[in-house]
């Protein structure tokens, strides 16, 4: 490729990690911002502590996190294009679009089920490392497009970043990856200044590097939960940053790129360490909504339904807003008639609403998608 084409930016070679960013960490508009950050994680994780079973009310917040995390990446589906997919509803998208939102779940709950926390490790557990990174890559491209893109490894030839016409950024080559992603490895687990900066180190610095043939962007944003988890600063990855990047994707690219060009460390803090504060606090007050709605169904509606299965149909409802009757009758292992009994109580006390049809009929929880949309 470099003897078809000029003007190929030469191949960046980031300064290897830890690196001394001292000076930066003690500007005055990085304390505020620092500072601000981790009191606004702080608040939200002290949240997700005080509840039963956070990721049961945090999966509408994944699914959405999937969506745009994906949408970064050239994807076109919504939120509720996935829910009503899975729903098994036809939608007006491609079907390798759905699945790499759905594939970029199951490699976050991959990387759940096989991390241990980083003082807890145990025979049973794996550090957050090169091993799982690649796992997680291997399931991301699953039967999707990218497929054919080496999966679960790392590349085999250099790649480029930008279009054919105009390529922006020549990341590592494919000869020092493993160097690069050896050292970032230890890195995950080095003892740094602030967790928060830290984590915005290791996903410009996974950027950078750009280890894969594809995925690049969603295996590095799916890195700064993870990296919470790991290191303990959250008890769940429950903390997605997709949103705050997409409302100005130019802006996104730009301070990356800024930091490969002029090594502009401190405006890339800036930019991520905001991003932190406008997250958590939107986090925090969606997973705050969806808990007050589930207490309110929990307490006014679930009685009125007179069931053993009524917990379980209202958990079903918070994981699945948008479903068919036959998942319901087949997850909770109850008949379609009662079923049906459940649906239409909950229909008449204003917490479903239905698309009508005379056969096959969805249900959509509206309550709940207005918090997660």
């Amino acid at each position: 490729m470099d003897n078809k084409f000029k003007n190929i930016p030469k191949r960046h070679l980031p300064q290897k990690l830890p690196f001394d960013y001292t000076s930066i960490y003690t500007d005055p508009q990085i304390i505020k911002l620092t500072t601000r950050a981790n009191i606004a994680i702080g608040t939200y994780e002290g949240f997700l502590e005080s509840i039963i079973n956070p990721m049961l009310l945090i999966s509408p917040l994944l699914s959405q996190e999937a969506v745009l995390s994906s949408k970064l990446e050239g994807t076109h589906a919504t939120l509720k294009d996935l829910l009503n997919y899975e729903a098994g509803n036809k939608v007006d998208i491609e079907r390798d679009e759905l699945h790499e939102i759905i594939n970029y779940r199951k490699a976050l709950f991959y990387a759940l089920e096989n991390i241990s926390t980083i003082n807890n490790i145990d025979s049973k557990g794996l550090p957050l490392s090169n091993r799982i990174i690649k796992e997680m890559h291997k399931i991301l491209l699953d039967n999707v497009r990218g497929s054919s893109k080496n999966p679960g490894n790392f590349k085999r030839s250099q790649n480029y970043i930008g279009s054919v016409s105009s390529i922006s950024y020549t990341p590592v080559p494919a000869e020092k990856t493993p160097e690069y992603m050896s050292n970032l490895e230890q890195y995950i687990h080095y003892d740094d200044l602030d967790l928060l900066v830290q984590s915005a180190i290791i996903h410009a610095q996974f950027e950078m590097i750009h280890p894969f043939e594809d995925g690049n962007g969603r295996i590095g944003r799916l890195l700064i939960p993870l990296f919470l988890y790991y290191q303990e600063l959250l008890s769940y990855p429950t903390f997605y940053m997709s949103s705050y990047f997409e409302r100005d994707r130019s802006l996104y690219i730009s301070h990356l790129s800024n930091i490969s060009k002029d090594n502009n460390w401190k405006d890339w803090f800036e930019y991520y360490l905001e991003g932190v504060i406008l997250s958590a606090e939107e986090s925090t007050k969606k997973a705050q909504d969806i808990l007050s709605l589930y207490n309110i169904m929990k307490e006014q509606v679930i009685p009125k339904l007179n069931s053993v299965s009524g917990i379980q149909l209202l958990d079903f409802i918070f994981s699945a807003p948008i479903f068919k009757a036959e998942q319901v009758s087949e997850h909770l292992k109850i008949s379609k008639r009662t079923t049906y009994t459940l649906l239409n109580k909950l229909i008449d006390e204003g917490y479903l609403s239905t698309d009508n049809a005379q056969r096959n009929r969805t249900y959509y929880c509206p309550q709940l998608l207005s918090i997660v949309q």
